[in-house]
């Protein structure tokens, strides 16, 4: 062999393994990626959940409150119906006599 074949041969082989390693790198890294991100999803999960537990007193609450103001809405339609809020006039007529 020639002196250009055998660094050829030595250069491909040192490439060759390089890139073996690379890639055996990058299969660990992306193992690693992969528990962190299950790891993640998984906190993520939790939070989701206590943060629905704890909004559904919330909810109950704003619908507690949404029926007070539908009932005042009710009464105040009943009354408009029985002609019980009569507007007051904003001068007393009564007493212009004098004019």
């Amino acid at each position: 062999m020639t002196l250009p074949q055998i660094v050829s041969l030595i250069s491909m082989s040192v490439l060759t393994i390089v890139a073996v390693i690379v890639g055996i790198e990058l299969i660990v890294v992306l193992k690693e990626m992969k528990s962190s991100l299950t790891r993640i999803n998984h906190t993520l999960d939790t939070a989701d959940d206590t943060l629905q537990k704890l909004s559904q007193p919330a909810v109950g609450l704003f619908a507690i409150i949404e029926g007070f103001r539908q009932s005042g809405k009710i009464v105040e339609m009943v009354q408009h119906l029985l002609g019980k809020d009569q507007p007051t006039p904003p001068v007393n007529l009564e007493n212009n006599d004098s004019i």
